[in-house]
């Protein structure tokens, strides 16, 4: 939607979300500051997906709007810029390797992908070739020249430096490109991201969000909405590399549990508490739904996927029985199916708040603080 103002944008996006909420709101309106600026280039994760043209040699390009059409691109108005020329670099490179790309209507050939993730506050960057199972034989070659061809680039507003190449192996044989296992061509496997007073490592494996200013956007707004935490017990359900539960210790909590099913991303949370001396975070490496959580919790966070948390997982917060809920949604209609249970059984939505990490797509971010109601 690049085409719209962001205010008509926004407006849209809160009217949607409001229509879906509207039976669990009450009096409360969802927040949705102004922007002074139109958001341009803030992505920092690139997926080119690789296809074969005429002489059977590799391209990239974006998918086309709900399909899985590769379509060739000379800009992309949202990616940052130095990603952007990476990703037309790593193009040549794999042209010259003659590498054959994968074709999903007879699932031959390698190559499926290209990525790579920036740590804009740092400017480290990590890339990745998404292959098929099987050997990779040009790939510390391909690490090798994607370094070099990086290191030619123009140079960026803002240091772009690339830190590392991985092997990325897709053990599906359809259209999905991101990679299951990760082995390290050159260099590092992870990067280091920089907020405020910590530091975070990514691994290829792990999640982090991809718009350059999460950390205003989201995360801020995040630990304002949760107020003065210091002495508070917390859980951080789906809780990743630590995102929001670092920043809370950080804060002042007396202890914070962090759950999270990925094995790369409990690596890196673990790694990131004791780079950031945080003694009080403890790491939980299994799924929320079916984990016991700790009795008395002051605040649990939780941040699942697009279908939201369910009855089970529901069920394990009810446990807990938090006085406050911070509930970190990005899809109106599985959060609503989820505050209506929360809310049958003692919760009710105290603030809202759209954090706007997709702008010119229809795709929102959700912050709702929910407490619990007297009994």
């Amino acid at each position: 939607m690049l085409d719209q103002p962001i205010r008509w944008q926004l407006h849209d996006k809160v009217a949607a979300c409001e229509r879906v909420l509207r039976p669990f709101l009450g009096d409360v309106r969802i927040e949705c500051p102004e922007p002074t600026w139109t958001p341009r280039f803030f992505r920092t994760r690139l997926l080119f997906p690789v296809r074969a043209d005429k002489s059977r040699l590799p391209i990239v390009g974006i998918y086309g709007f709900r399909s899985h059409d590769l379509v060739r691109i000379e800009d992309c108005q949202t990616m940052d810029r130095w990603l952007t020329a990476f990703g037309f670099a790593a193009e040549r490179v794999l042209r010259e390797h003659r590498v054959r790309p994968f074709e999903p209507s007879s699932g031959n050939g390698m190559v499926k992908a290209i990525w790579a993730r920036l740590a804009s506050g740092a400017g480290q960057v990590l890339a990745g070739v998404v292959t098929q199972p099987g050997a990779f034989e040009p790939g510390p070659q391909i690490a090798k020249d994607l370094q070099k061809a990086a290191a030619e680039l123009p140079r960026a507003d803002k240091e772009r430096r690339l830190v590392g190449v991985v092997h990325s192996i897709s053990d599906r044989d359809d259209d999905f490109l991101l990679g299951d296992r990760h082995v390290p061509l050159l260099g590092q496997d992870h990067v280091v991201e920089r907020a405020g007073d910590l530091t975070f490592r990514v691994s290829a494996g792990s999640f982090w969000q991809i718009h350059a200013d999460a950390d205003r956007l989201l995360y801020r707004p995040a630990m304002q909405m949760c107020g003065d935490v210091r002495g508070k017990k917390v859980v951080d359900g789906y809780g990743g590399v630590g995102p929001f539960g670092l920043r809370l210790a950080h804060a002042g909590a007396a202890h914070v549990t962090i759950v999270e099913e990925g094995p790369s991303a409990c690596r890196d949370a673990e790694h990131n508490a004791t780079r950031n001396g945080l003694t009080n975070v403890d790491v939980i490496a299994a799924p929320f739904a079916s984990t016991p959580l700790p009795k008395h919790v002051d605040l649990v966070v939780v941040d699942p996927p697009r279908s939201g948390l369910g009855s089970k997982a529901i069920g394990r917060v009810l446990a807990a029985g938090p006085s406050r809920v911070l509930y970190v949604s990005c899809v109106a209609e599985s959060l609503a199916q989820d505050l209506g249970e929360l809310c049958a059984n003692g919760y009710r939505v105290a603030a809202i708040r759209l954090a706007d990490l997709f702008p010119h797509t229809e795709h929102v971010e959700l912050l709702v603080m929910l407490e619990r109601t007297a009994a």
